[in-house]
């Protein structure tokens, strides 16, 4: 994916990059991604707002960034403020939670002058995917790239329009899970996260 990436970056490596994973999931991948272009690693927290009774989420969550909503969900379902505020403030904690976890005594790191590159296991959700790019985005990076090795072919279209590129090794036309795209896929602990983004000592900005 890296080599898919290059030609994107303007021959920009090291420090002016920021390679975030998509916790937990798209962290091993973006690890990866991060070791081949010499660039910091980073993670960016997302959690889905489900309300109690049905299995759609209505929404999502970023840390510092207010949550993005389905209105056709929540009017479909008939969801009320107060079911939409309990799960806003249930999965803001979660979201808080996973972040001290992932990176304990420090902020993410700053994207400002810098080229962002999140990076998922699979594009398969848009509102997942779209809720952490408008959080990376409010940091006013200087590019912003959306990369996996797979992703629906229709979200990663729609998802163009939040980002300056789309990198995607694999388009099938339906994509509903990763998993079934990877020869050997596992669901990754938030301490497996933790360990990855550790193994890396990032650094506070560019040189």
């Amino acid at each position: 994916m890296a080599l898919s990436l290059a030609p994107l970056l303007g021959g920009r490596a090291g420090a002016e990059l920021v390679v975030l994973g998509l916790a937990p999931g798209g962290l091993p991948v973006a690890a990866e991604v991060a070791e081949s272009l010499g660039a910091p690693l980073d993670a960016t927290v997302v959690r889905p707002l489900a309300v109690p009774g049905h299995d759609r989420p209505v929404g999502a969550i970023a840390d510092g960034d207010p949550p993005l909503l389905d209105r056709y969900a929540l009017e479909s379902l008939g969801i009320t403020s107060a079911e939409l505020d309990a799960s806003v403030k249930r999965e803001r904690v979660e979201v808080h939670r996973r972040e001290a976890l992932y990176r304990p005594g420090r902020a993410r790191l700053p994207l400002c002058g810098r080229i962002a590159v999140l990076v998922s296991d699979g594009l398969t959700d848009a509102l997942t995917a779209r809720a952490a790019l408008h959080a990376l985005a409010a940091d006013h990076p200087e590019r912003l790239i959306l990369a996996a090795p797979v992703g629906d072919a229709r979200i990663a279209a729609d998802l163009r329009r939040d980002v300056d590129a789309v990198v995607c090794l694999h388009l099938p036309r339906y994509a509903h899970a990763a998993g079934p795209w990877y020869g050997e896929f596992h669901e990754v602990t938030d301490r497996e996260a933790a360990v990855l983004l550790q193994r890396r000592t990032p650094t506070d900005g560019p040189d």
